[in-house]
């Protein structure tokens, strides 16, 4: 029998159930099913193998307002495509997307390039394959060479791309994220569209998180100056107030803020950026390139 893997009460909905909707129940989710049940008789059963979509961001049109945060569940039922919403306080909901991305996602087979690109070097990395493991904070990738771990904060970039790996056309999952202010770029393969689907979903969360408090970050033309020549630089042992031409006690001030900021954090050569800085660097690039 399949462990269990969450048990709580909530609130729940779904397009396929005979009950009156919104309804309040138990959910237990398991490594191979995600059950809402209304009582003892009357209950959803989902095959975590049907599931190809977790989204927090919106609820279906048909939903009725629920108490809590909702998590949408997307699945295939027979030939439909259909959706169940399951609905609790933001620490229940928060514990259970994350382990129903880990009962969907941990322990597959997985192609791994790792690291395709350093910095803008394409490197001549062979595909490796690996088991992907799902913490809260990170995805792991365990292949022969040791693991690749890839924080959700880390992540700058992510895309759905076809590549040629191992002498075919596949479609892959493109990871662009930051390791100690050096840029890298990873790229995963599954057979599994569905599986590259909700990986970059799983990513995806945290990824908005970083955007929206960027929203709230207003730089000076000195900050914005001195994050790009830090871009510039990389990890070389270089001169900041003499790169720069400021005043060093201005330069102090700034780097001070653009920590303060999340978006620069300290290298063995001095400041290098965050995810957040690398994001911020790259829209301004966009910009002046535009």
């Amino acid at each position: 029998m399949s462990s269990v893997l969450a048990d709580f009460v909530a609130h729940f909905t779904s397009e396929t159930a005979d009950w009156d909707d919104p309804t309040e129940g138990r959910i237990l989710l398991s490594e191979s099913q995600l059950v809402l049940a209304k009582d003892e008789e009357q209950k959803e059963v989902i095959g975590l193998d049907q599931v190809f979509d977790i989204n927090t961001e919106t609820t279906p049109k048909f939903v009725e307002p629920m108490p809590g945060r909702p998590v949408t569940v997307a699945y295939q039922s027979g030939n439909n495509r259909v959706t169940a919403v399951v609905s609790a306080d933001k620490t229940t909901s928060k514990k259970f997307e994350t382990v129903l991305f880990k009962g969907l996602l941990s322990g597959t087979y997985m192609v791994l390039k790792h690291p395709a690109k350093v910095g803008g070097r394409v490197m001549d990395t062979e595909f490796q394959g690996g088991i992907m493991g799902l913490s809260t904070n990170a995805v792991t990738f365990e292949i022969d060479e040791g693991p690749v771990t890839i924080p959700l904060d880390s992540v700058v970039d992510f895309s759905r791309e076809q590549r040629t790996v191992n002498g075919e056309n596949r479609p892959v999952l493109v990871v662009s994220h930051m390791d100690n202010g050096e840029a890298l770029e990873t790229v995963a393969a599954s057979d599994s569209s569905r599986i590259l689907s909700i990986l970059g979903r799983y990513f995806r969360g945290t990824y908005e998180e970083l955007l929206a408090s960027l929203q709230q970050i207003s730089l000076s033309n000195a900050e914005t100056e001195a994050l790009t020549t830090i871009y510039s630089t990389g990890d070389m042992d270089v001169s900041l107030p003499s790169v720069l031409g400021m005043d060093p006690k201005k330069v102090k001030r700034v780097l001070h803020s653009l920590h303060d900021n999340g978006l620069i954090e300290a290298g063995e050569n001095g400041p290098v950026l965050t995810a957040k800085g690398q994001i911020v660097v790259n829209e301004y690039l966009e910009r002046v390139n535009e």
